[in-house]
C-alpha cells in the first residue's frame, strides 16, 4: 500500500541519542564512530546484497579497519552479528542497551576471564571503565596477538608511563610494536626488556647531559639505532659522550660523534663497538691532533693513514715525541720518520727513553761546549766525547778541573785528546782539586819545551757559561750521524 521515499535516504534524517555520546563516543576511535554512524545509516536504508566491500568503498576505509570498528560496536553490545553469509548486523539503542543490561548478556568466556586479568593488573589503583576494557580486547583480535601479549603491554604501560595512561595513545605504540614483529608472549618480553634498556640508556646519556627529564621518543629512537643499527653497546655510547664537552650536549651533537666513530671504523676496517674500543679510538683522535700540532701541520687523511702507519709499528707517544723533535729542528714528516728509525737503532723503544737519552746528550754537550770553548776546539760533541766525558766524570772531576784541563790543551793540535791525557794524569796520580794542580806544578815545574809546547793557562780565565735552550737547539748533535756511526 505504501512505498519508501526515494530522496528519504538522501534528504532524511537520523536520531541518535546523547547517551552515545556520552557513553560510548568518548573512547571510540574516529574511524569506529564513522563505521557506527554509517552502520546506523544503511540499517534505516537498507541495500540488497549490501557487503563489506561496499561498506569500505562507500566510507573510502580499508575493509580491515571497517571489520575491526564492527567487531568493537559488537563489544560494545550496540551491534550484534546475525548471519555471516551473508553478512548481517542488526543496531541496537545505547538507551535500550543500558536499560535491558544487553551489555553484559551473551558475553564469551575469552572476554569474561580477559576482564577479570586487567581488573587485577589494575586492582584500587585506577577504576577501568568496561570501553576500555573492550578497546584492549580488541587489540587480540585487530592485531591477531594473544591477550598474555595485551595483559604484558598494559603492564608495561603501567610501569614506563604510569598508571592513568591513556588506552588510546598506547595503542599506538601496540601497533608500532607488532609490525615490529612482536607476536607471542617471547616476542613481547624480550622486546619490553630491550625498550627498557633503551629508556635506562637515553635516561643515562641525558643525566651525563645534566637533565633529569624524561626521554623523549626521539631520543629513544635514536639511541635504539645506536643500539640496534650502528651496534655500540651501552658503556660505548657513554663513553662517548665525553666528547659533547666540547660543545652544547644534545642526542644530535652525540648522534653525530658515534656516526663519525662508525665511519672511520668502516674505512680501517676495525671494529669500534665496545666502550674500551671507543675510548681508544677517541684517545687516538686526540693523539693524531697532537701529531699535527706537533710537526706544524693540519690533520687530513693522508696524515691520519700515516700517524695510524707509524703506530702499528712505534709506541704512539714515542711518535709525537720524534714528530716535536722533528718540527723543533726545522724537519718534516720525513724527519720524523728518520727520528723513529734512529731511535729503534739507538734500542730507545719508548718517549722516556728517548727523552732521557737526548735530554742527556744535550746536557753533556753543554758542558763539551764550555770545554772546546776554553781549549779552542771547533765542531760539535760527538757521542765519543760523550763517553769521554762520562769517564772523567767517573774519576770523579768537576767541571772546574775539566776546565782546567782544557785550558792546558788550549795550545795543543789535538784538542780532545790531549784533555784525556791530563786528567788521566791527574787521575793516576790522584789530583782532585785546583789547589792539588797548583802544588804539583809548584813541586815539578814543566820544561817550556815540553809536551807539545802548550802554553800553560789557568781555568779561572775562562768562566763556566750556562747555555740557553735556543742556544743549544743551534749547537745540537747530529743524532742521525751518530746512529750511523755507531751502528751502521
Amino acid at each position: 500500500m505504501f512505498k519508501p521515499d526515494e530522496n528519504a535516504e538522501r534528504f532524511g534524517s537520523l536520531s541518535i541519542e546523547n547517551l552515545f555520546f556520552t557513553d560510548y563516543l568518548p573512547m571510540a576511535g574516529g574511524d569506529a564512530v564513522r563505521v557506527y554512524l554509517f552502520a546506523l545509516y544503511r540499517s534505516a536504508h537498507p541495500k540488497d546484497d549490501y557487503s563489506l566491500t561496499e561498506m569500505a568503498k562507500e566510507l573510502s576505509l580499508p575493509e580491515s579497519e571497517v571489520e575491526s570498528a564492527l567487531r568493537y560496536w559488537e563489544r560494545r553490545r550496540l551491534l550484534t552479528r546475525i548471519s555471516d553469509s551473508p553478512l548481517q548486523y542488526v543496531c541496537h539503542s545505547p538507551l535500550e542497551t543500558a536499560l535491558t543490561g544487553r551489555g553484559t548478556l551473551q558475553v564469551d568466556s575469552d572476554y569474561v576471564a580477559f576482564s577479570e586479568d586487567v581488573y587485577a593488573l589494575f586492582g584500587d589503583r585506577r577504576k577501568i571503565k568496561p570501553s576500555e576494557i573492550a578497546l584492549a580486547y580488541d587489540w587480540t583480535q585487530d592485531f591477531s596477538i594473544p591477550s598474555a601479549t595485551v595483559l604484558m603491554y598494559l603492564s608495561d604501560c603501567i610501569a614506563r608511563r604510569g598508571i592513568l595512561f591513556s588506552f588510546k595513545s598506547a595503542q599506538t605504540d601496540l601497533a608500532r610494536m607488532v609490525s615490529d614483529g612482536v607476536k607471542s608472549v617471547e616476542d613481547a618480553e624480550e622486546y619490553f626488556r630491550h625498550s627498557r634498556q633503551v629508556e635506562d640508556g637515553a635516561r643515562a646519556v641525558l643525566r651525563r647531559f645534566g637533565r633529569r627529564t624524561v626521554p623523549s621518543r626521539d631520543e629513544m629512537d635514536l639511541y635504539r639505532k645506536w643500539l640496534d643499527e650502528w651496534h655500540f653497546t651501552p658503556d660505548a655510547i657513554q663513553e662517548a659522550c665525553t666528547e659533547t664537552t666540547k660543545g652544547e650536549p644534545s642526542f644530535a651533537y652525540l648522534d653525530g660523534i658515534l656516526k663519525g666513530l662508525m665511519t672511520r671504523a668502516a674505512q680501517k676496517n676495525t671494529p669500534v663497538r665496545t666502550g674500551e674500543e671507543v675510548r681508544a679510538e677517541l684517545k687516538g683522535d686526540e693523539q693524531l691532533k697532537e701529531f699535527a700540532h706537533a710537526l706544524g701541520m693540519r690533520s687530513s687523511a693522508a696524515l691520519s693513514a700515516t700517524w695510524r702507519r707509524l703506530c702499528e709499528s712505534y709506541d704512539a707517544a714515542l711518535v709525537l715525541f720524534a714528530a716535536s723533535e722533528a718540527h723543533r729542528t726545522g724537519g718534516n714528516l720525513e724527519t720524523c720518520e728518520r727520528y723513529l728509525e734512529t731511535y729503534r737503532r739507538l734500542g730507545l723503544a719508548t718517549r722516556p727513553e728517548a727523552e732521557q737519552y737526548m735530554q742527556a746528550a744535550r746536557a753533556d754537550n753543554a758542558v763539551l761546549y764550555r770545554l772546546f770553548e776554553a781549549c779552542g776546539h771547533t765542531g760539535k760533541p760527538t757521542a765519543p766525547d760523550r763517553e769521554l766525558l762520562h769517564r772523567w766524570q767517573d774519576w770523579g772531576f768537576t767541571e772546574e778541573m775539566l776546565l782546567l784541563a782544557a785550558a792546558e790543551s788550549r795550545g795543543a793540535e789535538t784538542k780532545v785528546p790531549y784533555i784525556n791525557k791530563v786528567l788521566e794524569s791527574w787521575h793516576n796520580d790522584g789530583i782532585l782539586t785546583p789547589a792539588e794542580v797548583a802544588s804539583r806544578r809548584s813541586a815539578r815545574p814543566r820544561p817550556a819545551a815540553a809536551g807539545n809546547g802548550v802554553k800553560q793557562v789557568s781555568a779561572q780565565q775562562y768562566t763556566q757559561r750556562e747555555y740557553t735552550e735556543s742556544e743549544l737547539s743551534d749547537l745540537d748533535f747530529d743524532i742521525f750521524e751518530e746512529a750511523r756511526k755507531q751502528h751502521g
